[in-house]
């Protein structure tokens, strides 16, 4: 069941469960409603996103 609102924790957990597994439907449905009205949330996803890149760079570079 989609949960219409959740609050920034909620919503950070979710994000980073999903650096770990496939979310669910409903979790990535909530998490999408709610970055859209949280700006802060949004930027904590590029940042998670970036740090991921970033890491996949660095074990690219170290296997070198």
């Amino acid at each position: 069941m989609i949960k219409p609102k959740i609050t920034c924790r909620e919503a950070t957990e979710i994000l980073l469960r999903g650096e770990d597994r496939s979310l669910p439907l409903a979790e990535r449905l909530s998490l999408r409603l709610h970055q859209r009205s949280c700006g802060n949330c949004r930027r904590f996803a590029r940042q998670v996103a970036l740090m991921r890149q970033a890491s996949a760079r660095w074990r690219k570079f170290s296997e070198d």
